[in-house]
């Protein structure tokens, strides 16, 4: 899970669309926020993820879900306020069900920094508060088939693209050739890519990257070769702001 930014409301929902929309749910119980105008700029907002484990959202389309932070059977009224809606997978939606954050608060990525309230060990998530230790309760985010599997494979991922990247780095130093540069680089960019908000599970990723002694002695050498960018300092300091300690 990582911070995310909500984008400015949809023209859509104009307070008499509000209105109308939330009367019509109350009436008859419609799903009144699964249009395309609600889904499409949260999916936006969330660079095509799920607000919470950060699946991807496009090639799970199937799975993809107006979720309301808020119980939409408890807070009625708030059945389609902006600041109410999330996008999610639907396994995230289910787990969390009927849960009241109004008794048991969780987070909502869009409102604070989930690092305030999570830590990672182990492939795992662990609350550093009640709030982390509800969240990842209420959203079965450790549950094993769905996503400590995955973080172990992406972890594992990270490690392998480290020592193709170390290799590259001593054949560089056996020859400093402008294609070998360029291809050290180019596995190290790769690696930081993953590392952003945009990738599916950036959270371990870049908490992974940046946990590993190999990588970050890496990163030493470079800047001690002088072979260390500006873009790649933009993207190093993106991943840091991710990383879960």
């Amino acid at each position: 899970m990582i911070k995310l930014e909500r984008q400015p409301k949809p023209d859509y929902l104009s307070d008499a669309t509000v209105i109308e929309l939330t009367a019509k749910f109350q009436s008859d119980g419609s799903s009144v926020w699964n249009h395309p105008q609600i889904k499409l700029p949260l999916l936006v907002s969330s660079n095509d993820k799920c607000a919470y484990c950060e699946c991807s959202l496009s090639d799970e389309s199937k799975y993809m879900e107006v979720e309301h932070f808020k119980y939409k059977n408890l807070y009625k009224e708030l059945v389609v306020e902006w600041n109410n809606l999330l996008p999610a997978c639907k396994r995230c939606n289910i787990a969390k069900g009927v849960h009241d954050v109004g008794t048991d608060i969780l987070i909502n990525p869009y409102e604070v920094d989930p690092r305030n309230h999570l830590t990672f060990k182990l492939y795992q998530l662990r609350g550093r508060d009640e709030v982390g230790t509800s969240t990842v309760e209420a959203l079965d985010l450790n549950n094993s088939e769905r996503l400590v599997f995955k973080r172990f494979e992406v972890g594992e991922q990270v490690f392998s693209s480290v020592r193709v990247a170390i290799d590259r780095l001593e054949a560089y130093k056996l020859s400093s050739t402008a294609i070998r540069r360029n291809k050290l680089l180019s596995i190290v960019e790769t690696i930081l890519n993953e590392c952003q908000p945009k990738a599916i599970y950036a959270a371990t990723t870049a908490t992974v990257a940046l946990n590993d002694e190999e990588f970050l002695s890496l990163i030493m050498e470079l800047r001690a070769l002088g072979l260390w960018e500006d873009y790649l300092e933009a993207k190093l300091s993106t991943a840091q702001g991710i990383a879960l300690s």
